[in-house]
C-alpha cells in the first residue's frame, strides 16, 4: 500500500511558514518594545551650586573658545593663533561640549533662577556652544570665531540681567 505524500509535504509547508512569521512577528516586538528588565534612572540633586558652575565650567570653557582663534598683532609681526591638530580640535571641541552641558545643567530645577529668561539665556548659551561644536567639526577657525562671538553676546545678555557682582 502506498501513501499520498502530498498531505504530509502541505502540512510540513504550512508549519514551516507559521513558524516562520512566529519567528519575524517575536523579532519586531523585541526591536519595539522597551526592555522590562531595565533599572529606572536615579533622582539626582544639584551639587553644585550656581556660582560654582559659573567658575568651574562656563568660565574656563567660554575663554578657551575666546581665545582660541586669534590675531595678534606685535611690533615682531603677527601671530595668527588657532587650532590646528586633530588634538587641538578635539580639545576644543570638549571644551563647547562642555559649556553646552553647563547651558543644560543651569536650566535644571534647583538652579534655575526662573522659568522665563533665564531658561532663555541658558538655552542661548547651549545654542552658542553647538554652533562652536559645528565649527570644531568642520575644523574652520572663521566658523569658531564667529561662534565666539554668539557666546560672547549670550554670556554678555545674562550677566546684564543677572549678575550679582
Amino acid at each position: 500500500m502506498m501513501r499520498n505524500p502530498l498531505p504530509v509535504f502541505a502540512v510540513s509547508a504550512a508549519l514551516f511558514i507559521v513558524g516562520i512569521g512566529f519567528v519575524v512577528v517575536g523579532a519586531r516586538s523585541a526591536r519595539s518594545s522597551p526592555a522590562t528588565t531595565a533599572t529606572p534612572a536615579p533622582a539626582v540633586a544639584p551639587v553644585a551650586t550656581t556660582a560654582q558652575i559659573m567658575s568651574g565650567i562656563v568660565s574656563p570653557t567660554s575663554t578657551a573658545i575666546f581665545q582660541s582663534v586669534q590675531t595678534n598683532v606685535t611690533e615682531q609681526g603677527t601671530e595668527e593663533i588657532a587650532p590646528h591638530t586633530d588634538e587641538e580640535w578635539a580639545r576644543l571641541g570638549a571644551q563647547a561640549a562642555s559649556l553646552a552641558e553647563a547651558g543644560n545643567l543651569l536650566m535644571t530645577d534647583g538652579r534655575a533662577v526662573d522659568r522665563g529668561d533665564w531658561i532663555k539665556m541658558s538655552q542661548a548659551m547651549v545654542d552658542a556652544a553647538k554652533q562652536t561644536l559645528k565649527a570644531v567639526s568642520g575644523k574652520s577657525a572663521d566658523a569658531v570665531l564667529e561662534s565666539g562671538e554668539t557666546v560672547n553676546t549670550s554670556c554678555d545678555n545674562c550677566h546684564q540681567r543677572y549678575r550679582r557682582d
